[in-house]
């Protein structure tokens, strides 16, 4: 096994520009999907990008475990596994709009190592590595340089899964605060623009590994940070800020406020 995770990220890379490719022969095309649980869909699409990149981590290294949004889980209690989000924003790729992505994390030593995201639409490829910086199509990217958030451009997503009294709440505290609000629908695909200051601030109140993994990773290595309550890990927390440290630590402490701090 390389040290540097240098071919994990290799393998990374190809198998979502792979599953990437074969996304974008149906789009357009009214695959079949069906809803999960109210507002959450899947599509056939998803699960052949699933099979696609699952069948090229297996033939590379059979060893390791996977996590995935959908079908494929197993070896999770092993040294390390691949985390996948097949196509994030599917309600978008179902409904053609251009913002959905591929999302692919390796796992291992307690951390994120490896993470790219994927946009098969404007063929952009994300791509970080643990102390290796953050990459767009092999040009190094880092956060905005926005600094007050008075300025922020902000993207958040799921906010309508919140239960009533905490919706109102988080939406009066971003509406006081921001003039820029964007709720594009990829939440991987959104944490990559932040990592190159396309965004300045992600807020996800509700998320999950395969949403985040990825993400967060370009985000660190593009200078930036990542907060949760109690402190991050992609596969314990469900509410993350991430952005530059300033602009985080000013969210965290004007808008979130007293109950959100660690």
């Amino acid at each position: 096994m390389d040290n540097d995770f240098q071919a994990e990220l290799e393998l990374a890379c190809s198998a979502v520009k792979e599953a990437g490719r074969k996304v974008m022969e149906k789009f357009g095309q009214r695959p079949r999907s069906w809803q999960k649980s109210p507002g959450d869909f899947v599509s056939a699409v998803d699960l052949d990008s699933e099979k696609t990149i699952a069948e090229a981590i297996e033939e590379r290294w059979p060893e390791d475990g996977i996590m995935s949004e959908e079908d494929v889980n197993f070896g999770l209690e092993g040294e390390r596994f691949w985390i996948i989000d097949p196509l994030d924003g599917t309600m978008n790729f179902l409904r053609e709009m251009p913002f959905f992505s591929l999302s692919l994390a390796l796992y291992t030593r307690n951390e994120v190592v490896t993470g790219v995201v994927y946009d098969p639409f404007h063929e952009e490829l994300f791509s970080a590595r643990k102390g290796g910086g953050a990459y767009l199509n092999g040009r190094e990217i880092s956060t905005g340089t926005v600094s007050e958030l008075a300025e922020c451009c902000i993207t958040t997503e799921y906010i309508g899964y919140l239960d009533s009294a905490k919706k109102s709440r988080v939406l009066g505290r971003l509406g006081e605060n921001f003039g820029n609000i964007r709720m594009p629908g990829s939440q991987a695909l959104g944490l990559a623009y932040t990592a190159m200051g396309r965004f300045d601030l992600s807020y996800l109140p509700t998320s999950n590994a395969w949403d985040m993994a990825a993400g967060s990773l370009l985000i660190t290595e593009a200078g930036g940070e990542v907060w949760a309550p109690g402190g991050y890990s992609c596969l314990k927390s469900g509410e993350i800020t991430a952005g530059s440290s300033k602009l985080v630590r000013q969210f965290v402490e004007e808008v979130l406020e007293d109950e959100y701090r660690s």
